[in-house]
């Protein structure tokens, strides 16, 4: 039943809704959002459009209630006008009181209590269901089509992502797009969650998609909105993972509730969707940071290109300069992780010496920035060594079941539970003594087995019966972390750290941000740290991290994920690489391609492979460069190549079709400078993996290798490179007298002996012989200016090896496409 006020009270709040005996409904600028007198919310429909967005037939209660893996929908509601509250009644016996208020480009709801608890653990807001499957912004908590967006905004911290049952961090899915091709084997697990590390097996499929978070989901139906807010004072044991080791971990109880969990419901035509969560952001006094006076989800900067170099940095900024970037990643400057003392040998002095280096960079038009990892704690800081600190985060505790003499190397405990998973470290605390055991024994008595006493420089000392014994939680670096309380000193001293050095850019590394808290407060805890750090701040910094969630969307600048370490440029990571293009897309972030090396050996079309990608996705990257650059021979080229592919994309002055043909990574270009904001374009093919190596032959016969490549453009002066790679280390034996012939009526003839490491290039006029790193050492000479037919070319190869272990030459043959104007002309 629906209490009524006055009547010039009733006059007034018709205009934001209207209510029968099965509905009431509220209008906000562009969403008519029906909620029935069971509390469920039965219409999401667009105004201007008339269409419907709630999947039919999909049950959405306007606030669940949880407890023991079992969730409640509400069985009855009341709307109070005059108050602004809907009263939602439970099977159990809970009442819910939600303040619901129409702020007329979103609702605002909060949960005002929940009386009786009956030991409720957790409120769940909806999942509201849609049936807009286009876009699925896990992180923003967004779903768009072409035309209307549907969005949650989490409206404090702790409103979180998800549902209070699930492993909200997302994951891997198999889903192919269009036209991808699934193996046979698993064709029928579509849909499906494999588990994959992307630093360990270097890729992921191309018909796999990845998912980083949960407030948004994609459904049979269309997509479900879905956050929660938990009370953390009553104390949990969760399964980080199940398998052997059975991998549990104790939830200490804080003094937080989810009385007050509030959020944003809106919706609107998908041009306008960062338009209504910027007013939501200001209406509700979330973060809203500035750079430039723009606010940072508006702002150009974080998509842009920038440099890592962890050496020099006055030498860091000379490549800045030449690459045309205006940020550089510094590395890591921390004596150790947790106290982040700052005297290193790069900044013998501490915060002065990096105060000077942010302060010369700045005039210079750069920002400096620095990488940690976040809340990792090393072995050698001192809350860990010699005295650890009380505050370390723990798995679990028990208590010894027997005195433990000053000495003793079998620990006898109550309850092996913590303790069967042994982390990394295979650390437990007692007192102030840090000790490291094998194994929990196979049977009772249960006891700590082969320990190693006094370890990290703590002091051993014997203890009584009845002791509390800790097992402390690893991170993957062998070290350890803080529980939730230290954390927010963590958090302090990082923001101190920015606030007394002048850094732009704190890339917070490691896991703190990440679904899965350490402490295994969720992202409650993450957000609480990011909360902390960014209030403490005299200025906005640039921020990125490895993980996301959805408060901490407002924060940060990007994310950068991609890494080059795991196999060659073109092949390290690259679908992940891509798939996260979509992430970002569908999650309104910049784009970024993840990190990348400039190593002294790549030439421009390593180079360009880079930068067409950028370009493509109009997505920043992290490269990173050192001094070794100085020994490639084409450095300036390839420092010009950037500057000039960078300038270009920014200018928007790639074509529609350009930009498309630029997104699939077997497609190569190159892009060469005519004026200010104008370049010529030319696609190119490099036909690579050709090889020439020696064999067994009959005496006197020479050893022939034949190559055949289709040039899909038109006749043209041949253009190829050679390199001597070493067979079992062998930098003294040789292959001599090389020759070439295209299409068996034109040659060349090499007169030099190639050793390992040996290089030669031919750009179509003039042939060089270079190092390793092309730096060219001699001109040759030769006769005829060899060209490639457009269509098969086939290319011989002759040389004379000096036996087994002669250098194996690997052939690379490049053609180039039309010309196509780039820029204003």
């Amino acid at each position: 039943m629906i209490r009524l006020p006055n009547i010039l009270t009733l006059i007034m709040f018709a205009l934001l809704f209207s209510c029968s005996r099965e509905n009431i409904v509220f209008e906000t600028t562009h969403l008519k959002v029906g909620i029935d007198n069971k509390g469920m919310i039965t219409s999401l429909r667009g105004i201007a459009n008339n269409v419907e967005y709630h999947a039919k037939g999909q049950k959405t209660p306007l606030l669940a209630l949880y407890k023991d893996s079992v969730y409640y929908s509400p069985v009855s509601a009341s709307y109070d006008v005059e108050k602004q509250e809907l009263l939602l009644s439970y099977q159990n016996g809970s009442v819910a009181v939600v303040k619901l208020e129409n702020k007329n480009d979103y609702l605002r709801l909060e949960v005002i209590s929940v009386e009786p608890r009956n030991g409720i653990e957790a409120v769940v807001w909806g999942p509201y269901s849609t049936t807009i499957d286009e876009k699925i912004g896990e992180t923003v908590c967004v779903v768009r089509n072409s035309e209307f967006a549907i969005g949650m905004q989490g409206l404090n911290i702790k409103t979180i992502e998800g549902l209070p049952h699930a492993n909200n961090s997302g994951g891997y899915v198999i889903e192919p797009l269009p036209g991808q091709q699934v193996p046979d084997s698993i064709r029928n697990l579509t849909g499906t969650k494999l588990n994959i590390d992307v630093n360990k097996e270097g890729d992921i499929p191309a018909y796999v998609r990845l998912y980083r978070g949960a407030a948004a989901i994609k459904t049979s139906f269309g997509s479900e909105l879905r956050l929660f807010s938990r009370d953390y004072r009553i104390p949990r044991i969760i399964s980080v993972w199940e398998g052997p080791e059975h991998y549990k971990q104790y939830v200490e109880p804080i003094d937080v509730d989810f009385t007050g969990s509030a959020i944003a419901l809106f919706g609107c035509p998908e041009p306008e969707t960062l338009d209504h969560i910027e007013k939501i952001v200001l209406g509700e006094g979330l973060p809203y940071p500035k750079l430039d006076g723009v606010w940072i989800k508006r702002s150009e900067i974080p998509g842009q290109a920038y440099l890592l170099n962890e050496g020099d940095p006055y030498k860091s900024m000379e490549y800045a300069k030449e690459c045309g970037f205006k940020l550089i990643h510094i590395g890591d400057f921390f004596q150790s992780w947790g106290h982040f003392g700052l005297k290193t040998g790069r900044f013998p002095n501490g915060a002065d010496d990096i105060r000077a280096a942010t302060g010369a960079a700045r005039k210079a038009g750069i920002s400096l920035g620095v990488h940690t990892l976040t809340m990792f704690t090393s072995p050698n800081d001192p809350y860990i060594s010699p005295i650890p600190s009380d505050s370390l985060c723990k798995t679990g505790s028990t208590l010894l079941t027997r005195d433990l003499g000053i000495n003793d190397t079998e620990i006898f405990i109550e309850d092996p539970i913590f303790f069967h998973y042994p982390g990394i470290t295979h650390t437990i605390k007692i007192g102030k003594e840090l000790i490291n055991y094998r194994k929990v024994s196979d049977e009772e008595p249960w006891r700590l087995l082969d320990c190693r006493r006094g370890q990290y420089g703590t002091t051993q000392a014997a203890v009584t019966a009845g002791t509390v014994i800790d097992k402390l939680t690893n991170n993957v670096y062998s070290g350890f972390y803080p529980d939730i309380h230290l954390q927010q000193d963590y958090a302090r001293r990082l923001a101190e750290v920015c606030n007394e050095t002048g850094i732009d850019l704190m890339d917070f590394d490691g896991y703190p941000h990440a679904a899965a808290s350490p402490t295994g407060h969720e992202q409650y805890a993450a957000g609480l740290f990011i909360e902390e750090w960014y209030n403490n701040l005299d200025r906005y910094r640039l921020t990125c991290g490895a993980g996301t969630f959805h408060y901490y969307w407002h924060i940060y600048s990007f994310m950068n994920w991609g890494e080059p370490w795991y196999s060659a440029l073109r092949e390290s990571q690259v679908n992940y690489r891509i798939e996260n293009q979509r992430y970002f897309d569908r999650n309104l972030m910049p784009g970024m391609l993840g990190w990348f090396a400039l190593h002294p050996e790549f030439r421009p079309e390593e180079l360009e492979w880079i930068q067409a990608r950028s370009a493509g996705f109009d997505a920043g990257y992290l490269l990173r460069v050192d001094e070794r650059i100085e020994a490639s021979g084409y450095r300036d080229q390839l420092f010009e190549l950037i500057r000039e592919w960078q300038k270009a994309r920014h200018a928007r002055a790639f074509s529609t079709d350009q930009i498309e043909r630029m997104k699939d990574p077997k497609n190569e270009f190159h892009l060469s400078k005519i004026a200010d904001n104008q370049w010529q374009l030319n696609q190119i093919n490099l036909f690579r993996g050709f090889e020439h190596k020696y064999r067994e032959v009959q005496t006197g016969e020479p050893v022939k290798t034949n190559f055949t490549f289709v040039n899909p453009y038109g006749d043209q002066p041949a253009k190829f490179y050679v390199s001597a790679i070493p067979v079992d280390g062998n930098k003294t034996a040789s292959v001599s007298n090389l020759t070439i012939s295209f299409n068996n009526y034109q040659f060349i003839t090499i007169d030099e002996t190639l050793k390992a490491g040996d290089c030669l290039v031919f750009d179509g006029k003039s042939m060089f012989l270079c190092d390793i790193f092309w730096k060219p050492r001699k001109e040759i000479k030769h006769s005829e200016l060899p060209t490639f037919s457009k269509g098969e070319n086939n290319v011989e190869v002759t040389g004379a090896f000096s036996g087994a272990q002669a250098p194996v030459l690997k052939f690379e043959f490049k053609v180039v496409g039309e010309p196509e104007m780039v820029g204003n002309f």
